[in-house]
């Protein structure tokens, strides 16, 4: 007869990583019963842990390894992991990037977006480092996806953008910013634009045109957006002009009356 551990154990494998919740959520139709959770961490996880079945990551947060996987040799999934650290949270910047599969380079670091009274210090499992980025929005445009057999939510393209634009140090600089941005395909202007209007940002609207207007020139992947889309854009730009890069002098763009460094274009060219 199959122990009721063995049983646990099946179920949560798929899943890679899990937390403390994730093990009494799958064990509770397993025990037929309804025990405490303090019942459920003696009796169970304790024995999965003590068998190498479970390995803990963090507080609460375990990898979940199969009988030929060592926690010394074996390389998680930053991504899942990242899912797991906060309920309330999304996966931005230079995150969202790579899961859509158009980072530039790969990074050991994983950005979690959370609200600030949702706060998490910094640590590391393995070569990976586990950021919060702090946002009191982190319900627009973010959209639950299916990974790795799990759910996690991602910022849409659109938000991740814009995200990107607005903090390009969550990305590595401009220069990875925009090469990042080159490969991100399907970017719908009409979402593009609402989500400007919601967030009534003057400097992010005249970066999100002027980089537009340069990705269009450098991508396939932005061709769709004509003349007219970003004169809708340009006709948001009010005042006086802004920096691209906060305090660092260039040239006028008067189109968005924007001051550009006066070698950027090149330096994203890599030249």
């Amino acid at each position: 007869m199959v122990m009721k551990t063995e049983i646990l154990y099946d179920s949560l494998l798929p899943l890679k990583v899990v937390t403390f919740d994730d093990i009494v959520q799958q064990a509770l139709p397993i025990i037929e019963a309804t025990p405490n959770r303090r019942y459920i961490y003696k009796k169970y996880v304790t024995r999965l842990v003590q068998t190498g079945k479970l390995h803990n990551i963090r507080k609460n947060l375990y990898l979940v390894l199969s009988p030929l996987e060592k926690p010394e040799t074996y390389m998680p999934d930053k991504i899942l992991i990242a899912a797991k650290i906060k309920k309330q949270y999304y996966l931005g910047y230079h995150t969202a990037l790579e899961y859509y599969g158009c980072a530039q380079s790969l990074w050991n670091e994983a950005y979690v977006v959370v609200k600030p009274n949702s706060r998490f210090d910094i640590f590391h499992y393995k070569r990976y480092y586990f950021k919060p980025v702090f946002n009191d929005d982190i319900t627009t445009e973010i959209q639950e996806k299916h990974y790795q057999r799990n759910t996690i939510n991602v910022s849409s393209k659109e938000r991740t953008l814009l995200d990107c634009l607005s903090k390009p140090q969550y990305v590595g600089g401009w220069e990875e910013t925009i090469k990042s941005l080159e490969g991100l395909s399907q970017i719908s202007i009409e979402k593009t634009l609402k989500l400007l209007h919601i967030y009534k940002d003057n400097t992010l609207t005249r970066k999100t045109g002027y980089v537009l207007e340069l990705l269009r020139d450098r991508s396939p992947f932005y061709q769709h957006i004509n003349d007219e889309n970003l004169k809708q854009i340009q006709q948001l730009v009010t005042g006086l002009p802004r920096y691209l890069i906060s305090k660092e002098k260039g040239r006028l763009n008067t189109k968005w009356n924007l001051y550009v460094p006066e070698d950027f274009e090149d330096r994203m060219r890599g030249i």
